[in-house]
């Protein structure tokens, strides 16, 4: 069986994702103050790697719509609708003098994009029913708790909460919502961060398969 080769490459860029973090740590643990213009420049880096990569994303969602478009499949009205409304944008953003910070665009985001992310936010509470009810037909640890919580923090947030729901009901939903859903939340993201960073540098030593 041979032996994985290994070029100068592999090893560079595994390196240089190490002295990044490295350095990034140390600046935001103010350790080493003066290495702030480094990962400022780091960060800017970052940005603009990341703005590449969205437009990479977006002209890939692009052609698999025009793809699905041309081929008729199923459901090729709505890549229709996405492919139009994509170029209704980017035209609308080409012809403003003020950019992304037009009137225009303006409108779109208030008018359109607002709502539609609103509505989708409406949906979590359906969802998180469903997935409560779910639990609890299993029968699982917890679910109780668990739908107890939902509950409390969904009804104490809404408006006309506050014409029946006693004011103590409402600092314990917020003290919930403060506290042990956010360092529940911090702890998913942080778990979520080391996992990419683990599965980067299996990527970049070309380990990414198991």
């Amino acid at each position: 069986m041979s032996l994985p080769r290994f070029t100068f490459t592999t090893y560079l860029a595994p390196l240089i994702a190490l002295a990044c973090l490295i350095l990034i740590v140390l600046d935001r643990a103010g350790i080493a103050p003066g290495l702030h213009v480094v990962t400022t420049l780091l960060y800017t880096w970052t940005i603009l790697l990341g703005g590449f990569a969205l437009l990479l994303g977006v002209v890939n969602v692009l052609l698999v719509h025009v793809r699905r478009i041309q081929t008729g499949q199923t459901g090729w009205t709505y890549s229709l609708a996405l492919v139009a409304t994509l170029f209704a944008v980017f035209v609308a953003g080409l012809i403003e003098p003020e950019g992304a910070f037009g009137a225009m665009l303006g409108w779109i985001f208030e008018n359109l994009i607002a709502p539609g992310q609103a509505m989708l936010f409406a949906l979590t509470a359906f969802f998180l029913a469903a997935a409560a009810y779910r639990l609890l037909r299993i029968g699982r640890t917890g679910g109780v708790w668990m739908l107890t919580g939902v509950l409390l923090v969904l009804i104490t947030q809404m408006p006309v909460a506050n014409n029946f729901v006693s004011p103590l009901w409402a600092i314990l939903a917020d003290w919930t919502v403060t506290y042990p859903a956010t360092a529940t939340i911090r702890g998913a993201i942080l778990g979520s961060a080391l996992a990419l960073v683990v599965a980067g540098v299996r990527f970049l030593i070309g380990r990414s398969q198991p």
